[in-house]
This record gives structure tokens, C-alpha cells and sequence, in this order.
């Protein structure tokens, strides 16, 4: 990919504020997807499943989460999403950042975003679907 490939802006999601984002050790399934680094997309709806505040379930060290995400939806397979939570949308320059797959790019350098754009999960619960699992605790946490 040669330097005029590449755009001058890419988007990170989290569900945290931050004035300046850090590299952090990703869990994912593959190598690729689980290196220290901030991982970023050329989209703003790519990363929108990474900014909704999804959680462990219980909210503790042996809680667990589990969602995957594609096309634009989200299977929550176990955790828990507020319905009234809110998440962020990082908007970075992507000097320091190189492209590792067909979506991904990461940097391993911090870096301050350009913009912070704070999206509200009641957006966005049309493309989350719950398994029976996460539809229980869905239902015994915020009652529907």
C-alpha cells in the first residue's frame, strides 16, 4: 500500500474517555488481533461495537464477556450492555498507524485524538442481538 493509499483519518472505539490513547495488550482470538497496540478502522460504523459500553458479567475479576461482531451487528453472547450507556468514537490521525488486514490498523505509538464523538447505546441496540444467555441478564439487570 503505498503512502497516498492511505487516509489521513481513522476511527478507534472504547467504551472510556480519554484525552490521549495508549497502546493496550488486545485479547482476541488471533495473533494479529491480540497485539500491544491501539487498533483503529478507516470507518466510524466499523468501530462502533468496540465504543458500546459492553461488560463482563458478573462486573468482577470472574466475570466474563463474549461478542462478536460483523456486517455491522453484534451478537452479545454473555456480558451486559446498559441501554442507557454511552460509548466513544475516536477520531486519529493515522501517521502512525499501518494496516495489518482488510479493516485493521494498529499503532503502537499513544496518541491524542483529533476528535471525541460520544455515542448513546440506545442508537445502536437495533444491530445488537442477545443470546437467550445475555437476554437473562439483560433481563435482570435493567428489567427488559
Amino acid at each position: 500500500m503505498s503512502m497516498k493509499d492511505k487516509p489521513e483519518y481513522l476511527y478507534h472505539g472504547s467504551q472510556y474517555k480519554l484525552d490521549l490513547l495508549i497502546p493496550q495488550q488486545a485479547a482476541g482470538e488471533r495473533d494479529k488481533d491480540s497485539m500491544m497496540a491501539i487498533y483503529a478502522a478507516e470507518t466510524m460504523e466499523e468501530v462502533i461495537p468496540f465504543a458500546l459500553p459492553i461488560r463482563w458479567y458478573p462486573d468482577s475479576p470472574e466475570g466474563r464477556r463474549d461478542f462478536t461482531c460483523g456486517d455491522g451487528k453484534i451478537l452479545l453472547r454473555y456480558g451486559s450492555l446498559d441501554p442507557q450507556g454511552i460509548g466513544y468514537v475516536y477520531k486519529v490521525k493515522a501517521d502512525s498507524f499501518e494496516k495489518i488486514d482488510e479493516w485493521q490498523w494498529i499503532s503502537r505509538e499513544s496518541c491524542h485524538p483529533v476528535e471525541v464523538m460520544e455515542i448513546q447505546v440506545a442508537d445502536y441496540l437495533d444491530r445488537v442481538q442477545f443470546t437467550e444467555e445475555a437476554e437473562k441478564i439483560r433481563q435482570q439487570l435493567y428489567g427488559f
